[in-house]
């Protein structure tokens, strides 16, 4: 009987996984998942995220279970383990998707590639729906993602039939992988708990969703992103079961469930960029952002971590994603506020901020965390229009997301006391600090700053001389701040697979094609200057969203 190692990486689920299907049609299947010091202690890794993976990895045993399988748990290096295992369970070779979350997941099988080839053993990489290797404008992407998710969802297997002699280490604790809980509330993890979530936000939210997801009270979001994150549902799943949800006629659940598959898109075109050039995950888009350098103040950046800057929303928006790890209370409104607050205000490199995110979402994903907090801070997307949207984080943001104050009541507890359109730019309350920065002239000095940075690209048919570059130390951002597994980044030059876009080779149609996934598709006209108005701001007018 043929046997196959699938390994799980990102996809922790039975349901639409082409590699376990092929493999368990094929004959016996050794399921594997190995937990990778590189990414346990990377400097963004959170330890409540990794408590949830845990609980999917768990999840995932059952469902297997339920087919007559098993996960396969294993620790160590990849590039050491795999070959270790294709001889103990004596299997053909290795199926797995291909990411490209990570720079050090690119290297890792970049390095296992080779290892494979110099021991004569195989992989057959596996691409994810709507990931494609080769360049093309961003309109097609567009429609290559809704033909992906309109193709057949990968059956679930019928048996996986798992030989009994591999052994499996038992799955550890979060305290075993070398992380300390830090006391966020974790979703219920698993394909079962996906479905459940999606199936109560089509019946319970759907009809609010499109209009109360600037209003972070509302809790109007699915909750599906931590699951989406690792896989427990596929995204092609969310697409079709939002598609088959009649919404009757109502406009409201209607616009709802386009709202939501839209923004399973933007996810996955995150990603996309992010297999066209990893460098994003370290650097900003364009050069001159980087090179022109950033402000830092220790002092300053620990406030707004901490959530004492003076500013209720910023606070209570920093409190929350401290408290609850942002994949339910923290919506995409808040959070831009808060990223907006951090660059555009305080004049912070937006590394900074994306790294304090990931170290504390439980949905934290590299590609739409990094890429919105580059947006946020209006040094990406910013190719042809020469506005940024940066947010008054006083009252105006007050009236339009938080009219009641419920959200910076509930986590600035020390304002609870106020009314509401007193919660902008509170009186002096005890325990509260005063305003870090004045508004108006910070916004006025990063106005100023981005138009003369943006003036050196703005409008150009190529853009390529202006982008960033794959730099030759892919060491992490931040691992200077935090204890780190780097060794990885020291080791000698691995060709990253999938290998990304190499700058020096792009041709003229390339240039136009790739220009195409920068700049904005839908008009986005800049905000208009109204007087105060403790009424939504304008539905209509669209902003991409951090997460779904």
């Amino acid at each position: 009987m043929h046997r196959t190692i699938v390994w799980f990486r990102r996809d922790l689920r039975i349901t639409d996984h082409e590699p376990l299907y092929r493999a368990a049609r094929r004959g016996a299947v050794i399921p594997v998942f190995i937990f990778d010091r590189a990414l346990l202690h990377h400097p963004e890794t959170g330890p409540a995220r990794v408590a949830f993976m845990i609980d999917c990895l768990a999840a995932l045993d059952r469902d297997l279970r339920r087919v007559g399988g098993r996960l396969i748990v294993r620790s160590g290096d990849p590039v050491d383990v795999l070959p270790r295992l294709i001889c103990e369970a004596q299997a053909e070779g290795i199926y797995a998707h291909t990411d490209c979350e990570r720079i050090y997941g690119r290297v890792r099988d970049g390095r296992l590639n080779q290892a494979l080839t110099q021991q004569q053993m195989k992989i057959r990489w596996f691409e994810p729906p709507a990931s494609l290797s080769e360049l093309i404008p961003y309109p097609q992407y567009r429609l290559r993602w809704f033909r992906d998710m309109a193709a057949a969802i990968v059956p679930t297997p019928g048996q996986v039939i798992v030989p009994p002699e591999v052994p499996s280490e038992p799955l550890p604790t979060l305290a075993d992988v070398g992380h300390c809980a830090d006391g966020k509330p974790l979703p219920p993890a698993g394909t079962a708990a996906a479905r459940r979530l999606l199936t109560e936000f089509l019946a319970e939210k759907s009809d609010r969703y499109y209009w109360q997801l600037s209003y972070p009270s509302a809790e109007a979001t699915t909750g599906l992103s931590p699951h989406i994150k690792f896989g427990a549902i596929s995204v092609r799943e969310c697409v079709q079961t939002v598609q088959r949800t009649p919404h009757n006629g109502d406009l409201r659940r209607k616009r709802s469930h386009n709202q939501l598959i839209a923004r399973l898109r933007w996810g996955n075109g995150f990603t996309q960029r992010f297999r066209y050039l990893p460098q994003l995950e370290l650097r900003s888009l364009y050069t001159v952002f980087d090179q022109d350098g950033w402000d830092f103040n220790e002092a300053d950046y620990r406030a707004w971590q901490a959530g004492v800057t003076g500013f209720p929303i910023v606070d209570a928006a920093a409190r929350c994603l401290q408290a609850t790890g942002g994949w339910q209370a923290l919506n995409f409104r808040s959070r831009a506020i808060y990223a907006s607050f951090l660059s555009n205000l305080m004049g912070l490199d937006w590394r900074y901020g994306a790294l304090h995110f990931m170290r504390h979402l439980i949905d934290g994903d590299c590609p739409i965390d990094h890429y919105q907090w580059a947006m946020q801070a209006g040094v990406t997307h910013c190719l042809d229009k020469p506005w940024t949207r940066i947010y008054n984080p006083g009252q105006v943001a007050v009236d339009r997301c938080d009219p009641e104050g419920d959200f910076i009541k509930r986590w600035v507890p020390e304002l609870a006391h106020l009314p509401p359109e007193q919660l902008g730019t509170p009186p002096r309350v005890k325990g509260y600090p005063p305003p870090i920065l004045d508004y108006r002239q910070a916004r006025q000095r990063r106005v100023q700053q981005l138009e003369a940075q943006r003036g050196r690209f703005l409008q150009r048919q190529n853009v390529v001389p202006y982008l960033a570059t794959l730099p030759a130390d892919l060491t992490p951002f931040g691992s200077d701040r935090d204890t780190s597994e780097i060794t990885w980044a020291t080791q000698p030059e691995t060709p990253l697979f999938p290998p990304p876009l190499d700058l020096t080779q792009i041709d003229a149609q390339q240039a136009r094609d790739l220009r195409t996934w920068f700049v904005a598709h839908v008009n986005i006209p800049p905000p208009r200057r109204t007087a105060r108005s403790r009424q939504p701001q304008d539905p209509n007018i669209q902003q991409l969203s951090l997460l779904p």
